[in-house]
């Protein structure tokens, strides 16, 4: 039985943006020592630049006095210097100097946000300071350097709401058809699920056994035409960040000498503007953990099935935008139950940030 998606409750690619949370904003490599570096995040024009000691300062690409985009201007110790009439600007924002004058006005300001980076990540909050100073970091620890796992990582740029990718990454149900000749197996889709709802987090459970593993997992593992269990875990823990955790286990293993493999991949989510989507991904793994040509196998594969799932929520986003007929209503099934929840989430946490903005209503 199909029912139909109330489109007042739950969020699409016209809700606004949730900003009271951390996003990454791009890696670590992105931003070379010396040099500015631009991207669009929230809808807003970002520009991050390195100081001498490394820390990356964010702020607004946009110098107050005529405009110019200080991610095409220079970056001097840890000042950057407007590329058109040479102002320059402190990692707070404030200008420190004008050189056509002796004083630096202060109504010459660039807004700032708050920036911190574990590597290979650059996390930023767009939101109020004041909640990102009781708001941790999500718990991610196998994707930093150094975790011991093996990890390796990638990025997209999507056509898409990142409201419609969430929901993609959450509900797997679609591996059997959209990821045939990749990672998906004819099985999946009809393996039993359970869906779990906290306070922070939403998780989808799926136990596909006995199944035969894709090349992708069978392959660095050695277990290719065995009987395998794959265990998958789909959280959505915060606006910018998903988890996809896989338990890989050979079936045909006395039970005594069997050992779990895992792999984790970091989906981090990050809106560039209604329409589009950065899409940086982290995949880890605690098995063959040196091995370099497991690493670029993997990821291969990864990227390769993440190029359907690109496909599919591009041409989702072109029907939405082309079809005329802006009353239609979608209509979901019984394995949507956790994408309904995401998006009733994102939904009311945008408005309750709205409503925060705007203030108290005054009663006429």
């Amino acid at each position: 039985m199909s029912h139909p998606v109330p489109k007042d409750v739950l969020a699409d690619e016209r809700t606004p943006f949730i900003r009271n949370a951390w996003y990454v904003a791009c890696f670590s490599e992105d931003i070379p020592p010396g040099r500015p570096f631009g991207r669009k995040l929230l809808g807003e024009n970002l520009a991050f630049y390195r100081k001498l000691d490394g820390t990356v300062v964010a702020m607004q690409d946009r110098c107050p006095h005529r405009s110019f985009p200080l991610s095409a201007s220079r970056v001097d110790g840890d000042e950057i210097v407007c590329g058109y009439h040479g102002i320059r600007y402190d990692s707070e924002g404030h200008c420190k100097l004008v050189p056509t004058q002796t004083s630096a006005p202060r109504a010459l300001q660039v807004p700032t946000f708050k920036v911190t980076e574990t590597a290979p990540v650059v996390w930023i909050w767009m939101g109020d300071p004041i909640v990102a100073e009781r708001t941790p970091l999500p718990p991610v620890p196998w994707m930093l350097d150094g975790s011991g796992w093996a990890t390796s990582r990638s990025y997209l740029q999507v056509q898409a709401s990142y409201v419609f990718l969430h929901e993609n990454l959450l509900d797997l149900s679609h591996l059997s058809y959209l990821h045939a000749n990749t990672f998906g197996t004819s099985d999946y889709a009809k393996a039993p699920f359970e869906t779990e709802l906290r306070s922070e987090t939403i998780t989808v459970r799926r136990t596909v056994q006995p199944t035969r593993l894709p090349p992708m997992y069978a392959n660095p593992l050695k277990m290719q035409g065995v009987a395998a269990a794959r265990i998958v875990t789909s959280t959505y823990w915060t606006p910018g960040l998903s988890v996809s955790a896989v338990v890989l286990r050979n079936l045909e293993e006395p039970q005594d000498r069997r050992i779990d493999h895992h792999i984790r991949t970091a989906q981090l989510v990050t809106p560039c503007d209604h329409t589009s989507v950065h899409y940086h991904f982290i995949v880890a793994r605690d098995f063959a953990v040196e091995d370099k040509e497991a690493s670029a196998f993997i990821l291969k594969g990864i990227q390769a099935a993440f190029a359907e799932d690109v496909f599919a929520l591009e041409s989702i986003a072109r029907v939405r935008r082309e079809d005329p007929n802006q009353d239609f209503m979608e209509r979901s099934i019984a394995s949507d139950k956790a994408g309904v929840m995401l998006r009733r989430r994102l939904s009311t946490l945008a408005d309750q940030e709205t409503r925060e903005v705007a203030g108290p209503s005054i009663p006429k």
